[in-house]
């Protein structure tokens, strides 16, 4: 049965956790929250939370676009509420939920039973690559692989805990990307494949004392870090941080430093003296992915 009012909530999510370029994420505990509701009278778009002075209130808002898309309709009689709990545009998964969330939405507004392997399928189509969207998805630990999306989940280790740093920096996702070479040395790929494998192995089993080789990447890190100050920084002071590892956070330039959970407040304690300009975030890999009610 169609229902008029909806509520979703997904999480955002960090990707590639040093080698797994384009296809690990974790969901971060940064959710964003939707309601949409239908009545009479015209689209109404509010936006509360991070963003509320910068994202759009009306049918260009990413959440309003990909809804009225998959609905193919004006929204006339639409209400939505986005409270945004995602940093913007800081390698925190924000567009990926914006897409999840929506395309979820349509489905419950529609009737109908949401399935997880479409809604990845789908929002990777629009996201672009299917990595972010498998966390906001699934929740956890995700790796996620094209053509066709394909999505797996592990659960997080216990014993894991992580630190957002979120830089006061920007830099355009097509900058990232650009600072990347068109191709790569044979020797690299293998490098990141095998820390791949032992990354996955490390996650899978919770040994996290393989972590600190484990992240070690060689395709897209130090092409971006000239970038990226912040990241340039904590990664050389990693040591100092008492961290496991330090990794970009999608592209940047926010950045994940991983640790133990037992000392996940200290760690972001000297990450903030060490970046006073950062926000830095104490937290747990987010668990819970989509949640619809």
């Amino acid at each position: 049965m169609a229902a008029t009012r909806v509520n979703v909530d997904v999480p955002g999510s960090s990707a590639n956790l040093g080698p797994g370029y384009d296809c690990l994420a974790i969901a971060l505990p940064f959710r964003l929250r939707l309601t949409v509701e239908r009545r009479p009278g015209p689209l109404t778009v509010d936006v509360f939370g991070d963003g509320v002075d910068t994202l759009p209130a009306d049918a260009t808002n990413l959440v309003a676009a990909t809804l009225l898309t998959e609905l193919d309709e004006r929204g006339d009689d639409l209400a939505i509420s986005i409270d945004n709990g995602i940093p913007l545009g800081a390698g925190c998964g924000s567009s990926a939920a914006a897409i999840v969330g929506a395309l979820a939405a349509a489905d419950l507004l529609r009737g109908r039973v949401l399935n997880a392997t479409s809604l990845v399928l789908r929002a990777s189509t629009i996201e672009g690559h299917p990595d972010n969207v498998a966390a906001s998805v699934l929740g956890g630990i995700t790796l996620a692989a094209g053509d066709p999306p394909i999505a797996r989940r592990i659960e997080p280790p216990a014993a894991l805990g992580l630190v957002v740093v979120v830089a006061d920096e920007r830099v355009a996702t097509r900058d990232a990307r650009a600072a990347l070479g068109s191709t790569v040395e044979r020797s690299d790929a293998v490098w990141n494949i095998q820390h791949t494998a032992l990354l996955i192995h490390a996650l899978q089993t919770g040994s996290l004392e393989d972590l600190s080789v484990a992240l070690s990447d060689r395709l897209h890190q130090d092409a971006r870090a000239g970038l990226m100050p912040t990241f340039m920084e904590l990664r050389q002071r990693s040591a100092e941080l008492g961290a496991i590892g330090v990794t970009l956070s999608g592209a940047g330039p926010s950045v994940l430093i991983w640790c133990a959970a037992d000392a996940v407040d200290g760690v972001a304690f000297r990450a903030h003296e060490i970046v006073p300009s950062a926000v830095v975030h104490a937290v747990r890999p987010e668990a819970t992915g989509l949640i619809t009610r």
